[in-house]
Formats: C-alpha cells, structure tokens, sequence
C-alpha cells in the first residue's frame, strides 16, 4: 500500500501543469459566462472547493526561499556535522515543498471537477430555460 501511495505521488509531482481554468473565484467565472444563476449544490460546492484551496508552503514571495538558502548555508559553517545538517534541511525542505506541489495538484484537480459541474449545470439550466419559452 505505501508503495501504491509513492507511486501516486510521484506521479502527481511529474504531471504536467495544464489548467483549464484560471485560479479565480467561481462567481467570476459565472459572472464572465453571463450567467450569474446556476444550481446552487454545485455553486455551493464550487464555493467551497474554492474556499479551500491550498496555501503555499514557502509562500508567494521570494522571503521563504532567501531563508532556506540562508539556512542552509550557515549550517555548513558548523564544524563538523554542518554538512550533515545541511543536507537533511535541504532534504526537508525539498520533502516540503514536493507535498506543496502534489497538494495543490490535486486540489486543482478537485476544483476543476467542481467548475465543470457547475458549468454543465448552468448549460443544462439555460438549454432547459430556452426550450420552456
């Protein structure tokens, strides 16, 4: 089962990173659809999907990456085991920030799914809504 789990991962991390939608808030996309009313379960889920999206590990600047190196090069100024420290930071940092990757992946993955369900749902309203008149 592990090895099941590593593959999975390492398969999320090598993925290549082709979107459908741009990483905005569902009611923009409904909004810049025009049509603003859709089914409010896949709105709602949509919503929330949204609300969740993944935080990034070193963050959106450049701060988080200056400290990690930083780090990392004063621990190769401790006599002795500075390589060794060095080495397992680098280890962790990298660990941390392939888990980044992989979870925001897949929660892109997850809120695509979501906005296409919302979408075919306004469709499907506006097909059944031009029909009845």
């Amino acid at each position: 089962m592990h090895k099941l789990m590593c593959l999975h991962f390492w398969k999320d991390f090598l993925s290549e990173d082709q979107w459908r939608f741009p990483e905005i808030d569902p009611r923009q996309i409904q909004t810049s659809l025009g049509n603003p009313v859709s089914d409010y379960g896949e709105s709602a889920r949509a919503e929330w999907m949204w609300r969740r999206r993944p935080r990034a590990f070193p963050g959106e600047g450049a701060f988080s990456y200056i400290l990690i190196i930083t780090v990392g090069l004063l621990l190769l100024l401790v006599p002795a085991i500075g390589v060794f420290l060095d080495a397992f930071w680098l280890l962790i940092c990298f660990h941390l920030i392939a888990l980044d990757v992989v979870q925001n992946l897949r929660w892109r993955r997850d809120y695509e799914k979501s906005l296409y369900r919302m979408i075919r749902a306004m469709q499907s309203r506006q097909w059944t809504d031009q029909n009845e008149v």
